[in-house]
């Protein structure tokens, strides 16, 4: 699944659950809030009628329809019909709301369906007058505060504008995480293609992303860069030192075979050492090459060993006097006291073979080259 499908599903996800929480959480509250009110009025009413009750009970100068007219007005979306007796049982005044037939009606209907039933119950309140009981006061009202038709209307429009309200905030998350998930996008592409113009070696144009984890990718990419130019550097000069190294015993040994092929010289046992010097000078390069190229080994490792400087110095003059002597530049190696020094064979060999080349391009013909050493105390 893409960033951006991920991105979407989880802002979905986040607003319908907010929404949801949101309604469940302000339905109850109100839903509490609404019963406790009430339950409340429903008391205040009560008090009142039954103070009233013993007024009408104890005097006898209200009409019928005086009666009804008070009583209607006690009548709420709670309580549907109240009814007074008389302590002989005689009903002085029956009213009721003309809400009292819904719950038949709701029960047959498409709303009574949605609502559920609204159950009745009856309350009977005894009205005492002179220290004796005066008559009977009976209340109709709904079984539960909360399932009455306002409660259940309320409901209703709670759960609907909570749909609304989902509709809108998925309508506005969807815009906002759209061009969100674009602007990720696109900052994606163009690291993507950051780091296929890096490894391609094309020039790049870097548009830094104003996302914190993609502009540290962005920046990495770039170090990355930086230490692969050096890298491609630092190989390219160990790569030419190679070639510029192997030179030297390379010439050497075709000289030294033409020498053979010509006759110019014989194949004694000196020959064969100087032969055999050169085929271990190419074998160390060849050996030193993976140390050499590696861009995590830009130091080549050194082999200390106690060689015989005079030794040394004859195989390499040894192995270099042909190629001088097609030049006619005389070569001379002064005779010289046993000396012995702890060093890497191989780089002293480069080095003196890199001073003898050196002296070998700039001599005219007909010059002389002298190699000696002395120790110093």
């Amino acid at each position: 699944m893409s960033v951006t499908r991920q991105w979407m599903l989880v802002l979905i996800l986040t607003a319908a659950i907010s929404v949801a929480v949101h309604s469940l959480v302000l339905s109850t509250l109100i839903n509490r809030y609404y019963t406790s009110y009430s339950t409340e009025s429903y008391h205040e009413h009560v008090s009142q009628l039954a103070d009233f009750s013993e007024k009408v009970l104890t005097e006898t100068s209200y009409t019928e329809t005086q009666l009804e007219m008070h009583f209607e007005t006690h009548l709420t979306d709670s309580i549907n019909r109240i009814r007074l007796y008389n302590e002989t049982g005689h009903l002085l005044v029956d009213v009721q709301s003309d809400a009292s037939q819904l719950p038949e009606r709701m029960n047959r209907g498409m709303m009574g369906s949605m609502m559920g039933n609204l159950t009745e119950e009856t309350e009977a309140i005894d009205i005492v007058g002179n220290s004796e009981i005066a008559g009977q006061l009976l209340i109709t009202k709904i079984s539960s505060f909360g399932n009455t038709m306002a409660g259940r209307m309320f409901t209703v429009s709670l759960i609907g504008n909570s749909l609304i309200s989902f509709v809108l905030v998925f309508i506005l998350i969807l815009i906002v995480g759209i061009y969100i998930s674009r602007k990720m996008s696109r900052d994606l592409k163009l690291t993507a293609k950051q780091a296929v113009d890096i490894d391609s070696g094309n020039k790049q144009v870097v548009v830094s992303s104003r996302i914190w984890e993609i502009r540290t990718i962005q920046q990495s990419l770039e170090e990355l860069q930086t230490r692969l130019k050096l890298r491609q550097t630092s190989r390219k000069k160990l790569v030419d030192e190679l070639i510029h190294q192997t030179r030297t015993p390379l010439t050497i040994l075709r000289t030294h075979l033409e020498g053979l092929a010509d006759g110019v010289l014989q194949l004694t046992p000196e020959e064969i050492k100087t032969c055999e010097a050169q085929i271990e000078n190419l074998t160390a390069m060849i050996t030193n090459i993976s140390s050499m190229i590696d861009a995590d080994k830009d130091i080549e490792q050194i082999h200390i060993e106690q060689i015989e400087l005079r030794q040394l110095l004859k195989q390499i003059t040894d192995g270099l006097k042909i190629q001088f002597d097609k030049k006619n530049i005389q070569l001379d190696l002064f005779e010289q006291v046993r000396i012995e020094i702890k060093t890497d064979r191989y780089k002293l060999s480069q080095a003196i073979y890199n001073l003898l080349t050196n002296a070998y391009k700039f001599s005219a013909p007909g010059g002389k080259v002298t190699v000696d050493c002395k120790r110093v105390d």
